[in-house]
């Protein structure tokens, strides 16, 4: 029998709680979205790279901003001249314009805009690890409840045996089978409760809480069943992963127009200095300064083995590249979104069959029963009909996760809001 990844079971968390008299801290899953939002560490650290990217757009304009310097000294020379020594004091103010400029502060500005969709991005993504992680650790509560329950059937069954077999209606084969059976299942539901508190501690991290605290998820799988028929009337350009290449594609256009500039482009310079000089020979002081103005165009660009040249052809091919990487993500995007379409309208259309197989194990396992406490049918007959009820149960918890599933990675692919499809 296959079954999806086990995990530690609500119980054994209320068990626990009651031992040491703790008070539960009851998550639905826009609580643990909230605490995710606020203590993740890895978003924090997101957050950290996109302020900067913000404060880096703030002030792109400062290169346009002048330089200034001042400057005193005292000069009294080795060997005797017409003066003794020499004080002066002096100012300058030096600018430096290039075309560059726009490049660079456009250059700031995509960076900024690009990091704001990395950074929703990032977010989204911990809004995704978490909401799926609460329909698993929802998934796993249920498992575990089976499980415990089908471990307190064959515990049953194993007891009345022990009856049957002290009166002897049935024989020592039976009575030793059934304990076997019985045993057996202890090993599976253990594992299932070692795996959910792995599971709790992973999801724990996520939301920033202190693995000693302990927690309850307030929800159902159930939920899903009230879903209705999902029609897609978003535009694919307003899918997160395709604005993020659009983006890479305005970022390598604006780099190839800061090669251009930087190879074919001239640049302008000015300073300006002033000072007062004074030397022995006089008790005022005399000024001192200069005003240049430059023009430098760069003409090495136009011979097509130069660096600038060469800068200019890779920048052309960078283009291509993130225009390539463009057409594939939309691409990629409208397979994924078609594939996850596909799983939501499956798992719905299985949803109603696996409620009729359980139905009719649980009516086959009924009249099992019956029929083997009359003794017309052998015990692995029932353990059979038991097994098959078992797993109609859990088949049909986990189409709902899959179900969920597939529907958060729709929303996540489209980038709209959670919870939205299907309302």
């Amino acid at each position: 029998m296959k079954f999806r990844k086990t995990g530690i079971g609500i119980l054994l968390v209320l068990l626990a709680t009651a031992a040491v008299g703790a008070e539960e801290k009851v998550l639905t899953i826009d609580d643990a979205v909230k605490y995710a939002l606020e203590n993740n560490i890895s978003l924090q650290e997101s957050k950290v790279t996109f302020d900067a990217l913000k404060r880096t757009k703030d002030f792109s304009w400062n290169s346009i901003s002048p330089t200034l310097t001042g400057t005193a000294g005292y000069t009294r020379p080795n060997e005797k001249t017409t003066y003794e020594y020499e004080g002066y004091i002096e100012g300058t103010i030096s600018l430096s314009l290039t075309p560059a400029l726009y490049s660079t502060m456009r250059a700031a500005l995509l960076n900024y805009e690009n990091g704001k969709i990395t950074y929703d991005e990032a977010v989204r993504s911990v809004e995704l690890s978490v909401r799926t992680a609460f329909y698993d650790l929802l998934y796993e509560k249920v498992y575990i409840v089976l499980q415990q329950r089908n471990l307190d059937t064959a515990k049953k069954q194993y007891e009345q045996n022990v009856v049957k077999y002290k009166s002897g209606q049935v024989s020592e084969l039976d009575m030793l089978t059934s304990q076997v059976t019985y045993e057996k299942l202890k090993p599976t539901l253990e594992s299932a409760l070692v795996s959910y508190n792995n599971s709790l501690a992973s999801f724990k991290q996520v939301l920033g809480i202190d693995q000693n605290t302990d927690i309850s998820l307030s929800g159902t799988l159930d939920d899903v069943l009230a879903l209705k028929d999902i029609s897609l009337a978003e535009n694919s350009s307003s899918v997160p992963a395709i604005l993020a290449a659009e983006k890479e594609v305005e970022i390598a256009k604006n780099s190839l127009l800061a090669e251009r500039f930087s190879a074919y482009a001239p640049s302008v310079s000015a300073e300006w200095i002033y000072g007062k000089i004074k030397t022995d020979l006089s008790d005022t002081l005399s000024a001192a300064g200069s005003v240049t103005l430059a023009v430098s165009i760069p003409l090495d660009g136009y011979l097509p083995w130069s660096t600038g040249a060469q800068s200019v052809a890779s920048g052309k091919d960078s283009v291509k590249k993130a225009e390539l990487s463009l057409a594939d993500e939309k691409t990629t995007a409208a397979v994924n979104i078609a594939s996850y379409l596909n799983q939501i309208k499956q798992a719905q259309s299985q949803l109603q069959a696996l409620q009729t197989n359980i139905d009719l194990a649980q009516k086959t396992y009924d009249m099992t029963l019956a029929a083997y406490n009359h003794g017309s049918k052998d015990l692995l007959s029932l353990q059979d009909a038991a097994d098959s009820l078992l797993e109609a149960k859990v088949d049909l918890e986990s189409e709902k996760y899959t179900l969920i599933s597939a529907v958060l990675n729709l929303e996540s692919t489209l980038g709209v809001p959670f919870g939205t499809l299907g309302k």
